[in-house]
This record gives structure tokens, C-alpha cells and sequence, in this order.
């Protein structure tokens, strides 16, 4: 996370480089880099001139390099996002373009002084036997986004709340993380609205968090697996009668109850074979809150 917090203040410093590689899954931080770029690099009256967004599903690499590679209109840059590059890694998309590798290797070998070339690749990780992988890796400025262990994200947003002066009352930071999942970008989003709410008090509370910040479905199924465990027989049917009246599917409701308890079962086995959480979180591939 300290790279990314790096080469966000390079970039909100105008040190730009030509080529990017933005490699990971959290929304939150892409979003941020996203922004940084195009709010630096471009003027309001360049933006629809010299930016472009190209999805390697449905556009091909040469659509995106013959932009990168086109001078600016009435501008000092131009800025080329290309989403989805999945011919980095294993992954054979159904009906995508063919791309020709041998066009992006030349450019990163060549590429433009005057344009920001940027891959956005939503992986864990990229294929590193391609040629085309290990040259992007070896001459890009690589901004590592993957999703934070939760001690990581907790971290994260105890300095964003210290930074903006505000503090959790006891037990209102423990509720804040169950309530959303440990996700740095569900976090960050309902982080703002109790900044809105305290603004004068600066002090968040647990009444605050539980006004403001909802259940997700997924919490209010692993509540009703729990009641269901516990054979509490009424206060399970209470709890999915009220699922029911906010509107959500049966079937949906019985799909996460099934998935749930399978979720369950594998961390149980898992532990009593050694696993800890953080492996086993690796190895079912699900978020590290949810196993914990």
C-alpha cells in the first residue's frame, strides 16, 4: 500500500510515466490512480480529445496503441486506459478481438514520450511465462492494487479517521469492519457518511454505525445459518420472513444459506488439517473477513 500511496503523489506532482501497470482487484485504490491521472494530465477542455478507454473484450490492442501513439489535440498529453488485458494472463475470453502481442511489444520497447499508456488488470496475478508479461512488468511502472489483508485495510482507515480527526468510539471501529466485510472500498464509501454525521462531535459511535451503515445480505444469511445451527426454529423464520419483506429472492436467499454452510464445512476441514486463516482464505479464494 505504500507503493500505491507513492506513485499517487508522483502523479499528483505532474512526474508521470509512460506506461502503467495497475495489477490487482481493489476498486477503491483504482479508482483513486483513475482519477489522479486524468485530473493531472488532462485539462477540462482536452479531456474529450485526448483521452481514450479501450476494453480488451471488446476493443482490439491496436485500437489503443494507434491512440496512444497519435499526437495530442490541442494539448501537451494524451491518455490511453485499457481495462480487461486479459492475453497477460491464462484467460480465453469468448468472442473478445485478437490482439497482436507483437504490437505492444513493440511499443513498450518504443514507447510515446507524449502519452500516458495505462493497463488496468483486475488479476491476483498475470502469466509471467508470456513475453509480453515479463516485458510490461520489467519496463511499466507497476502499481500493485491487490485486495489488503484485513489488518491492512484496518490500518488504512484508522489513519484516514486520525488524519481527518475524528475517532471511533469503544466497539464502533469492531461493528464498522463487520458491518462491511473488511472491504477497503465498502469502508472508504460508508466512512463518508458518518464523517457527515459527526461532523461537529467528530466522535463515531456504535448507534451511528448501526443507523448508518446496513447489513449486507450475505451477513444477514450467515445470521440466519447461525440461528439455524443453533436449531433456534422461530427466530429463524422470524429472520427469513424479514429477508422476504426487504425483497429478496428465495431462491437467492436458499443459494447463500447452501453456500454458506459449504463455506463452513471447507474452513472447518481445512483448519483441522492446519490451515490458518490466511491460508485458507488463499486457498478458497473468498475475502479474509469472511473466513475469519
Amino acid at each position: 500500500m505504500k507503493n500505491i500511496q507513492k506513485e499517487i503523489a508522483n502523479i499528483r506532482t505532474g512526474h508521470f510515466a509512460p506506461v502503467y501497470l495497475v495489477l490487482g482487484e481493489e476498486k477503491y485504490f483504482v479508482e483513486r490512480i483513475r482519477e489522479a491521472i486524468i485530473d493531472e494530465a488532462l485539462d477540462e477542455e482536452s479531456i474529450d480529445l485526448n483521452f481514450a478507454n479501450f476494453d480488451m473484450e471488446e476493443f482490439s490492442i491496436s485500437e489503443a496503441l494507434f491512440e496512444a501513439s497519435s499526437f495530442p489535440f490541442f494539448g501537451d498529453r494524451k491518455v490511453v486506459f485499457v481495462q480487461n488485458p486479459f492475453f497477460l494472463t491464462g484467460q480465453n475470453v469468448k468472442g473478445a478481438p485478437d490482439h497482436s502481442l507483437d504490437e505492444v511489444l513493440y511499443y513498450l520497447e518504443n514507447p510515446a514520450d507524449f502519452s500516458i499508456l495505462v493497463f488496468f488488470a483486475p488479476y491476483e496475478k498475470l502469466d509471467r511465462r508470456k513475453k509480453v508479461t515479463k516485458l510490461l512488468e520489467s519496463t511499466a511502472t507497476v502499481i500493485d492494487v491487490s485486495l489488503p489483508y484485513p489488518n491492512e485495510a484496518n490500518q488504512y482507515i484508522k489513519e484516514i479517521v486520525k488524519e481527518k480527526g475524528y475517532h471511533f468510539s469503544e466497539g464502533a471501529f469492531q461493528l464498522f469492519t463487520e458491518r462491511t466485510d473488511g472491504n477497503l472500498t465498502k469502508m472508504m464509501h460508508e466512512l463518508d457518511k458518518l464523517f457527515m454525521l459527526h461532523i461537529e462531535s467528530k466522535n463515531i459511535t456504535i448507534d451511528s454505525v448501526r443507523q448508518l451503515v446496513p447489513k449486507t445480505l450475505e451477513q444477514n444469511v450467515f445470521e440466519l445459518n447461525t440461528l439455524v445451527l443453533n436449531n433456534q426454529v422461530e427466530a429463524s423464520i422470524e429472520t427469513y420472513h424479514d429477508l422476504l419483506v426487504q425483497k429478496e429472492e428465495p431462491i437467492k436467499i436458499v443459494a447463500l444459506l447452501i453456500a454458506q454452510f459449504r463455506l463452513l464445512l471447507q474452513v472447518k476441514i481445512l483448519q483441522k488439517q492446519g490451515y490458518q486463516q490466511t491460508d485458507i482464505a488463499k486457498v478458497l479464494k473468498v475475502h479474509p473477513y469472511r473466513v475469519k
